[in-house]
């Protein structure tokens, strides 16, 4: 199986919206302060952005060649 990074951005911004709607449930089972799972949901989907950028602008660089 060969990696792939739009499966990657796609797997984080799944999970990152699992994060999101299950944030009450999570903190009610674990105990965690709502807002923290909230916030790492947000960076779940930063770092899926920062990837999807870096993908674009390799892109762009390959075209320019």
């Amino acid at each position: 199986m060969k990696f792939s990074w739009n499966e990657t951005i796609i797997w984080l911004c799944l999970l990152s919206n699992l994060i999101f709607f299950g944030s009450e449930l999570i903190s009610d089972y674990t105990g965690i302060d709502t807002w923290s799972i909230i916030y790492f949901g947000i960076g779940l989907v930063s770092i899926a952005v920062l990837i999807l950028i870096y993908l674009i602008i390799l892109k762009f660089k390959k075209n320019k060649k």
